[in-house]
């Protein structure tokens, strides 16, 4: 019996993880959209610009709002949770790297967005 509770139990432990992951997907899917705004505005304004120090600042945010959105392309296009023929704790250290890079992402993300806003470009 003490088997059977304890594969429940990883079960949930598994499953609790997942939720984690998807509630942070769902937070940095939310900024995605913002990220995009963001960089549409960055990018217009880089066409407006004639001072070169401004697009040179403003080329430099641009690249980081791409490599963000690259970053969370990248962990969408790699997460793989189907987990046949690993056991418990392969599983549990998957979720938890992934729950790690995640993180990263919407750090990124966040910094980036940030970033835009502080830029002085005027908001639409």
């Amino acid at each position: 019996m003490a088997a059977l509770s304890a594969c429940h139990d990883d079960k949930a432990d598994e499953k609790k993880q997942l939720g984690d992951i998807l509630s942070i997907h769902d937070k940095v899917m939310g900024a995605s959209e913002e990220l995009t705004k963001e960089k549409i505005r960055i990018d217009s304004a880089v066409k407006l610009s004639s001072s070169t120090d401004v697009i040179k600042k403003l080329k430099a945010v641009s690249a980081k709002l791409s490599m963000a959105d690259s970053a969370m392309d990248n962990w969408m296009h790699n997460f793989n949770p189907d987990y046949a023929g690993k056991s418990h704790t392969e599983i549990m250290e998957y979720l938890h790297n992934q729950r790690i890079k995640l993180i990263t992402v919407d750090s990124m993300m966040t910094s980036a967005i940030n970033e835009s806003k502080k830029s002085g470009v005027p908001a639409k």
